[in-house]
């Protein structure tokens, strides 16, 4: 949506990710103030993420890597809790990593789950995510626009970043009295900011032309009367 002061484009990279699926769902939320329906809003994946960053955060504190990424990953935890924490809350005053993009009229603003530090002191991004099933064979793909958009906001606050990231994905498998149990998959992604200026520009585009048509595979479009 649009700051009502600066009248930039205010959007994360997590909602530029899910938006773009349909140009015209893009259109609404940033010019006409219009959410996709919620519905239901599901809290688990929330609460999972916020159980497996604390799990992190006491390897942190030992100087181990959790065994779902020991061995696979030539890295450390990213020590630095302070800024840690500034960074994962983007709702606590100015938290978060956030940048201007004058010249798309774009303020982009996210959220990072976790971070590493490689043996040349750049930064890796990593993202938790939480699934009711197994992935598939592309579900990664899902979420390059989001990781190129991250590793932007890192370009630009001047934040050494590497050019891999890693998503792990987490998905329960069995259950027993007071014990869940889930299966990992650990993803290495390529993040490209360049590729992150694209997609700015091409947000631009989608909002400041006339309203684009309802989307064909759009469940949304399909309940919009307009």
């Amino acid at each position: 949506m649009r700051n009502e002061k600066t009248s930039m484009i205010k959007i994360s990279p997590s909602g530029i990710g899910y938006l773009m699926e349909c140009p015209r769902c893009l259109w609404l939320f940033v010019n006409e103030s219009v959410n996709r329906p919620r519905g239901i809003f599901p809290s688990l994946p929330d609460g999972m993420d916020n159980v497996f960053k604390e799990y992190f955060d006491v390897h942190r504190k030992d100087g181990t890597l959790p065994p779902e990424i020991d061995g696979k990953i030539d890295a450390k935890l990213f020590a630095d809790m302070e800024k840690l924490e500034k960074w994962r809350n983007i709702d606590f005053g100015r938290g978060g990593l956030r940048a201007e993009f004058p010249e798309y009229n774009i303020f982009l603003r996210g959220a990072i789950d976790d971070l590493l530090v490689d043996a040349d002191g750049k930064y890796i991004l990593f993202d938790f995510k939480t699934r009711g099933y197994p992935t598939k064979e592309d579900t990664h793909e899902h979420y390059r626009n989001q990781l190129d958009l991250y590793g932007l906001l890192f370009e630009k606050n001047n934040l050494p970043l590497a050019d891999v990231g890693y998503l792990l994905f987490f998905w329960p498998s069995s259950y027993k009295q007071n014990e869940a149990c889930f299966e990992t998959e650990l993803v290495p992604m390529n993040i490209n900011p360049e590729r992150g200026y694209s997609i700015l520009k091409k947000v631009s585009d989608i909002v400041s032309g006339p309203k684009p048509g309802a989307h064909e595979r759009c469940e949304y479009c399909v309940y919009r009367g307009d």
